[in-house]
């Protein structure tokens, strides 16, 4: 057991003080949740990604058609940006194709730039049922937006 000096107690006791004092202070600064202000939706800056996002489609529809390791890393940046801005009920399958591109831009370095290689490295390590369903929900808000869709349709 320690015996502390009435000098060190004191030290103790102002030292806690100073924190007590210093916790009410910045809670008293913190926001509250409804002080938070919630972008509005801007649909012309939502079709814009929209339409930057159906410029790597082809990474989306799994065709890899004369893409390279930086058209992946421009899809995988378009859907960090399009995250905050895609409409709400979007948004978490906006974060599922930036999760697939980023595994893509991961896969093309490991594979030495061989993107069909890592296409399939990406899908092998992802829950395809929902990509897929990812890729088509946000193909149709790109199509409404009235640029091409990510996939095209089959018969």
């Amino acid at each position: 057991m320690v015996n502390f000096t009435l000098r060190q107690w004191g030290v103790i006791a102002a030292l806690s003080a100073g924190f007590i004092v210093a916790a009410i202070i910045v809670s008293k600064d913190s926001l509250t949740p409804q002080a938070v202000e919630v972008q509005a939706f801007d649909e012309t800056v939502w079709c814009e990604t929209a339409n930057a996002i159906s410029t790597w489609r082809s990474i989306l529809d799994g065709s890899v058609d004369g893409d390279t390791l930086a058209d992946t890393v421009n899809l995988q940046t378009t859907l960090d940006e399009a995250r905050a801005i895609a409409p709400a009920e979007l948004r978490t399958n906006v974060a599922r194709l930036f999760d697939f591109a980023l595994l893509m831009v991961q896969a093309v370095e490991r594979a030495d730039g061989d993107l069909a290689l890592a296409l399939l490295d990406a899908q092998s390590n992802t829950d395809q049922v929902r990509v897929q369903q990812a890729i088509a929900s946000v193909s149709g808000s790109v199509e409404g937006c009235g640029h091409t869709p990510l996939t095209t349709p089959t018969a």
